[in-house]
């Protein structure tokens, strides 16, 4: 059975109220959620108590849930302290996913300490000139920098994702880690080769994310579908939004230019599916982005 949710990214900012914020997303005909970092304890526990009264599931957890302030991407860290308290925050997130009869919790690896390109190759390609040389040297040279410093991050995140590894193996709970949007976040697609070689057989698992795909590709000519081939076989989930004007994302699906054809080659039937939208989405554009997945064959 296909498992297709709505993230509650989508409306957490703007909603404080549990069950308003599962009535408003309901309204779109969809009645599973992932749960998410930005919502309170309050909320959380509102809608875990009451979820099957109020007619919801849960599918997913992305850490860090409930919120504390951020996504707790520190598993890399340099720092012991910060990276242990954000171990400890991904297996109270896992704890709480089993709870709520969650399949999965979605970890972002963290952030490399460096000058993070971005904003340069999005002028360049506001601009037109991602193709000029010296957009490529810049490219080229942020590159550089990040495998450099990749390495001892690396080693720090391997040791977290042990930890996390070893509590989602008692609970039962799927990791998918997920591909980012950032250049200086981890992991890239070596770094994720070397998560699933060590951790191949246990409950370390390939998160894919279309925005933030189709971004370093417009961006960073990192190719989209050869993370989806690369890692077909680890995929337990995605994060279906679109992109517009090549890298503003978290657009409804169909509404920009994202390859929903492509992707659905690389979705099997037990694929968590979910929805992620920023909360400039209209309701009746997420009910829009539902209906294109549809037409798809992906929801």
């Amino acid at each position: 059975m296909t498992v297709c949710a709505v993230s509650t990214s989508w409306l957490s900012s703007k909603i404080k109220d549990g069950r308003e914020l599962v009535e408003a997303i309901k309204k779109t005909g969809i009645s599973r959620l992932e749960l998410e970092y930005r919502l309170s304890s309050e909320v959380c526990g509102d809608i875990l108590r009451n979820k099957e009264e109020w007619g919801v599931g849960i599918t997913s957890v992305h850490a860090v849930c409930p919120g504390r302030g951020g996504d707790g991407s520190h598993l890399n860290s340099l720092d012991e302290d910060k990276r242990l308290q954000a171990v400890k925050d991904v297996e109270e997130t896992i704890r709480m996913a089993e709870e709520a009869g969650a399949k999965a919790v979605v970890v972002h690896g963290g952030k490399i300490p460096m000058v993070e390109p971005i904003r340069r190759m999005m002028n360049c390609y506001d601009t037109g000139k991602l193709e000029a040389a010296w957009a490529k040297t810049d490219l080229h040279q942020a590159l550089i920098e990040r495998a450099g410093l990749a390495g001892k991050h690396l080693q720090s995140l391997l040791k977290s994702i042990d930890a996390i590894n070893g509590e989602a193996e008692k609970r039962k709970i799927d990791i998918g880690f997920e591909n980012r949007y950032y250049l200086c976040e981890m992991p890239n697609i070596e770094e994720f080769k070397d998560i699933f070689q060590k951790f191949d057989g246990g409950r370390i698992f390939y998160w894919h994310d279309t925005g933030h795909a189709h971004t370093q590709e417009t961006l960073f000519r990192i190719s989209h579908e050869l993370l989806l081939k690369t890692f077909e076989q680890n995929l337990i989930g995605i994060h279906l939004h679109d992109v517009q004007k090549g890298y503003n994302d978290h657009n409804e699906p169909g509404s920009g230019e994202v390859d929903f054809d492509m992707i659905r080659r690389y979705l099997k039937p037990n694929t968590i599916r979910v929805m992620e939208l920023n909360g400039r989405v209209a309701t009746e554009g997420a009910g829009n982005g539902i209906d294109f997945l549809r037409k798809k064959g992906i929801f």
